[in-house]
């Protein structure tokens, strides 16, 4: 099958809006908002807020799970800017859960001085807890009014990294039944990276649209260490970013749009509207109409 290296014209060849358009465009006014508890941990009573289309007819609905950025240490899933994302997400037809996970809290940085086994550890919790959200969220299904075939997971910073290493390094986040069994149809990541492209393979290559400065200190673009640090320090290990990812899913036939920001590092959280607005697009299409596509996108903002 051909490799389509198209541009950001991409919609106009795949799909022609002459009106608003379910899981593209805002085709609903108003949003159902409901909280719940999915797991409790130790001290941790982990939450989760659903927030979904109201007077839909469809009973079945693709899901979207938002998982907040923050370093592990911060971060909330009901954050304004989080609430606004889940609501404009929700009026274009998705269910969505919005998620919080354990976080550091002071106790553990994530940072170049903290060893590199209990930087491991803080991946494999916030990456358990949302897995088990995962499974929460499709055990009740029904009475969710969930497509559990058309689950998106999307996050940015350690988010991202969370979502990306559930779709393509699971084996190293959790070694549970359960949590190996949960079906993801896509990704949606800005600024992430995964422990190891090599565990990406056919059966585990997911689509998905990812956007990341070419220039990220933090979460590397390519191939490099997490938060610069040097060989050095105890909290050194290496990621492979958004570049690394989309090659690998490049070689195996998988569809993806790779925003590449020119001269940008860790800020590109606020994106332009085009490009967010691209992602949906790219999901409806792969998700619902089986179209392969496979884009580079180099930008300046």
């Amino acid at each position: 099958m051909p490799i389509f290296r198209l541009s950001i014209l991409f919609f106009l060849i795949f799909y022609s809006v002459s009106a608003q358009t379910r899981y593209i465009d805002s085709v609903f006014d108003s949003i159902n908002v409901r909280t719940y508890n999915y797991a409790i941990k130790a001290n941790d009573t982990l939450k989760l807020d659903i927030y979904q289309p109201a007077r839909d007819s469809i009973s079945k609905k693709p899901l979207m799970v938002l998982v907040h950025g923050g370093g592990f240490y911060t971060g909330k899933r009901n954050e304004s800017y989080m609430v606004s994302m889940a609501k404009n997400i929700a009026r274009k037809g998705y269910n969505v859960a919005s998620i919080d996970y354990r976080l550091t809290q002071g106790r553990l940085s994530v940072s170049c001085g903290v060893p590199q086994n209990e930087i491991f550890q803080v991946y494999k919790k916030g990456a358990q807890d949302v897995m088990d959200a995962l499974l929460f969220l499709t055990d009740y299904k029904t009475d969710f009014n969930i497509d559990a075939s058309k689950i998106v997971l999307a996050g940015s910073s350690a988010g991202a990294e969370t979502i990306l290493n559930i779709a393509y390094n699971r084996h190293l986040m959790s070694n549970s039944a359960r949590h190996q069994a949960i079906k993801i149809a896509a990704v949606f990541s800005i600024s992430g990276a995964i422990f190891d492209t090599n565990a990406i393979e056919k059966h585990n290559s997911i689509p998905g649209i990812f956007y990341h400065g070419e220039k990220d200190p933090i979460v590397p673009y390519g191939k490099g260490a997490h938060h610069s640090c040097t060989i050095f320090q105890k909290g050194f290990f290496v990621l492979e970013g958004s570049e690394k990812i989309t090659d690998k899913l490049a070689s195996l036939n998988t569809s993806f749009i790779l925003y590449t920001y020119r001269g940008r590092g860790h800020d590109i959280f606020n994106l332009p509207t085009k490009d967010y607005h691209q992602a949906f697009i790219f999901l409806k299409n792969v998700l619902f109409n089986n179209t392969f596509y496979q884009s580079k996108i180099r930008k300046t903002l």
